[in-house]
């Protein structure tokens, strides 16, 4: 968890909030409780106040990490499109369709 921290906190240091973003959790190992989920959703969704954020995408490969990654995504939406993807090449479709809120999950 602490590194998904770390790079949160690097995106909004670095200014990169407002650009689109591929987050690809193919191959991770991290096992994340509810806890944890609700945690790191509630970081995103304290970024909606600052009203830069970009659409996020998230590839996953297995049904698991999909039912968390779309559980992550309805909790930290708020003013950002967000959307659970299994292959990069859609996820970048997607980013790339310059996606509204309401092309969300």
């Amino acid at each position: 968890m602490q590194d998904i921290e770390a790079l949160l906190d690097d995106i909004v240091v670095k200014d990169g909030l407002t650009y689109r973003k591929l987050f690809d959790g193919r191959g991770s190992t991290g096992k994340y409780n509810d806890d944890d989920v609700m945690s790191l959703a509630a970081r995103i969704s304290a970024y909606n106040s600052l009203d830069l954020t970009g659409a996020a995408a998230i590839v996953v490969e297995a049904q698991e990490q999909y039912d968390v990654a779309l559980r992550f995504a309805n909790i930290a939406k708020g003013k950002r499109p967000i959307r659970v993807f299994f292959t990069p090449e859609e996820a970048r479709a997607w980013l790339d369709s310059n996606p509204t809120v309401e092309d969300t999950v």
